[in-house]
Formats: C-alpha cells, structure tokens, sequence
C-alpha cells in the first residue's frame, strides 16, 4: 500500500506536469518585469479573492467560491481580465474533469429526475457505504441545484473557457482524487460515529437555500458558525470535516506549489477554489513537501467491523436460503 500510495503521489505530480488542456507548444509572451510586479499588489481583485504569492519567482492569486454562486463565476472572468494568467488551477481531479465540459441545462434536467439508476451509477466501483456516500453528496448537489437553478462547478467551466482564450495557458487538475477523500473520511469513523453521521444525513431536513442565503457562505464567519453547529449536534462531522477539508488543503496547497513550480517564464496562476479551503491553503502553502502528502493518499484498511458486517449478511443469507429448503424437504 505504501508503494501504491508513492504512484498515486507521482500521478498527481506527473497531472501537474500535464496539459490537461490547453496548448503545450504555444509561446506565451511574458510579462514579468519588476515594474508589473509591483502593479500585481495594487490589482483591482474581487473580495473573495487573496494575492497568495507576489514575488519574482511567482504571482499568485487564491479565489474563493461559492460552488453554486454566479458571482463567483463573475469573479473568475475580472481576475482573468487584470492578472492575465499564465496558469489557472482548479479544485477538481481527474474523476470530476467531466464537471468542465457539463451541459448545465442537462444537468438540471437531470437534477430533476435524480433516480436509482444514477444512485447505483454512484455507488459502482466503491465499498457500499462509500458509494453511498458518494451518491448523497451527488443527491445534495442536485437537491441544490434544483432548487437554485444553478448548475454546480460554474467558477470552475467559466475557468477553463477564459483559459482557452489566452495563448499559451494551461489548465490544471489540483484536488485529491474524490474516491480517496471518500474512503478516508468512512474508514475514520467508529461504527458509532458512522450510525451518527449516516442517522443525521438521512433525518436532517436542510432549510431551502436562496441565491441571497448562498453568497453568505462567502463569510468566513457564517461558515465557522454552521461548521460549529453541525458539529455540536453530531461530533462525528468533525473527523469527516478534518479529512474533507484540512487534509484536502494541504493537497491543495502543494498543487498548486507545483503548479508554480512547472510552469516557466514568470509564473502567474489564478487557483480556483472552494471558499472553504482559503485559510487553510494560505496556511499550508509554501510549506508542504511531498512526503507530507504520501500519507494523505493511502487509503487504510477495512475497519474490522465492516469485515464481520459482511460476514453476517452472507451467513444471514446462507441461513435463509437453508430455512427455504429445509422447509420444502421436510414440510
């Protein structure tokens, strides 16, 4: 596992190092001279975005996102339009890239008609419970989406665009792969922990959001306090919050150390994240080494419990399949 873990850790490098779309052969003209150096820390950002990074080797700039907010998407276009990047890193992985290309009036549709078929669309490939998980998370999206009209990952489509306009860009891949943070978050959990989390996510009736509702989570004081509050209520959300979100920004953190890293002539990265992530990609980044990552990507074993769990389905099973023919054979 710990071998597979190093690839996994290669791959992500080696998705740094890759186009993922953009031209890779197109000369870019570089506008790095001292002069516009010191006109970066005077750029006209949005309020969701931060200047993480503006020295010689890089500028860079963090925004953060509502994922189902149009602002956000607006924001992405003003920033392109006076950074002019170079660069542009998006919270997403490989399993996600689909989002990029997304027909927002299909998904919408498709939101509508969230049925079985597309739960066990979710579930294939997984671990019960994790698919499960998987599926829930694909249900809140489009409960969301449904509701607000908003097809979700808008920043991150209006990202790719604006990158195809400017020669020489390149766009990259930063978050962990979804599957990893999923099984790490179930496998973190007490039988306990997993009944609590599952009872509440199954019982929880979740106020409707409003467009107006929504753009509040771009304060980092609404969110400290829903975040307290659902912990309050269920301290389990904080090992899943702790693997979905502080474990995800010292991934993000070293992406996009990488993505400045690789990409010559004066980097100038726009990073695309989810407004979430902001304080802990501002703690981690610069300061995060790949053998900090190694252990982020190692999906531990089976707890025991999900062993004997299985174990007694298939004897439940077995028992009542014996039941059925003893009782044919013998009345």
């Amino acid at each position: 596992m710990r071998y597979q873990a190093c690839c996994i850790v290669r791959q992500l490098s080696k998705s740094l190092e890759s186009i993922v779309f953009g031209k890779q052969h197109q000369k870019f003209n570089p506008v790095c001279s001292a002069l516009t150096r010191r006109l970066y820390s005077d750029l006209p950002l949005p309020p969701a975005a931060t200047l993480l990074q503006n020295d010689k080797q890089a500028t860079v700039v963090l925004l953060g996102t509502v994922h189902f907010s149009k602002q956000s998407v607006e924001d992405v276009s003003q920033i392109v339009r006076v950074l002019n990047p170079n660069a542009i890193l998006v919270e997403l992985c490989r399993q996600r890239v689909s989002l990029l290309e997304l027909d927002d009036k299909k998904f919408l549709e498709d939101a509508k008609n969230f049925d079985a078929r597309k739960m066990k669309e979710a579930v294939k490939g997984q671990n019960f419970v994790s698919g499960m998980l998987h599926a829930m998370l694909l249900k809140t999206y489009a409960d969301i989406a449904k509701e607000l009209g908003v097809a979700p990952g808008g920043e991150f489509r209006r990202a790719y665009h604006e990158m195809k306009k400017i020669p020489g860009c390149k766009l990259f891949l930063g978050d962990r792969p979804i599957q990893i943070t999923i099984a790490r978050a179930f496998q973190s959990l007490s039988v306990y922990e997993l009944g609590q989390v599952l009872y509440h996510l199954t019982t929880a009736n979740p106020k409707p959001l409003d467009k107006q509702q929504l753009e509040r989570y771009k304060d980092k004081d609404f969110v400290q306090a829903q975040f307290e509050e659902i912990t309050r209520d269920v301290p389990a959300f904080k090992k899943i919050f702790h693997v979905f979100v502080d474990e995800r920004d010292k991934c993000l953190a070293y992406s996009i150390q990488e993505c400045v890293r690789t990409v010559p002539e004066g980097p100038r990265v726009l990073a695309v994240v989810g407004m979430g992530h902001v304080d802990g990609i501002m703690k981690y980044y610069g300061k995060m080494k790949q053998e900090d990552i190694v252990p982020l990507l190692f999906i531990p074993p089976r707890p025991y419990y999900t062993v004997l769990i299985r174990k007694g389905i298939k004897f439940t099973f077995y028992f009542l399949i014996f039941s059925f023919f003893y009782k044919i054979i013998f009345g």
